[in-house]
């Protein structure tokens, strides 16, 4: 198994897997990812995203066709990776209070339940470019992304 660093960056990424780097060179990083999936989040196929799945690593990464296809999104869904003291497991009142600590105040609450997932929900920061999904009051999955100077432009990591 290849390694991969275990602290999350935020605004910057993950051991090597900066963001804006291109998938050739994810690919020479971590290899092949066990599944590829290509799809638009629009009525159109014009603005198309991929994310690739290393399920075995316990994360995923996306590329954005409008960002030429660099890396734009990680997803970790297993408890070996952390965010200072935050990791998948923790309940959301833990969550919480360590983003209390970070001095983190741009924090936003969004109930995403369904009929099939009743307790799904989310936390965000802006700043820290950084979502928390949480399933039965757990952290399930922290994505992060560069960080948007406005809505238009990234600031990539150097």
């Amino acid at each position: 198994m290849i390694y991969v660093p275990k602290t999350i960056i935020p605004g910057i990424g993950l051991g090597e897997l900066k963001f804006g780097i291109t998938m050739d060179k994810v690919f020479q990083i971590i290899g092949e990812p066990e599944r590829r999936e290509k799809y638009s989040y629009s009525e159109s196929n014009i603005d198309l995203t991929e994310t690739w799945y290393y399920n075995a690593l316990g994360f995923n990464v996306g590329f954005d066709e409008d960002e030429n296809w660099k890396l734009i999104l990680i997803a970790v869904k297993s408890e070996i990776y952390k965010l200072n003291q935050i990791f998948i497991g923790q309940t959301k009142n833990i969550v919480l209070s360590e983003l209390y600590k970070l001095e983190i105040k741009d924090i936003e609450y969004e109930y995403m339940g369904t009929i099939e997932n009743p307790t799904h929900e989310l936390i965000s920061s802006d700043t820290l470019g950084i979502n928390f999904w949480f399933d039965d009051e757990k952290l399930s999955e922290i994505q992060i992304s560069p960080i948007f100077i406005d809505n238009e432009t990234i600031k990539w990591p150097e």
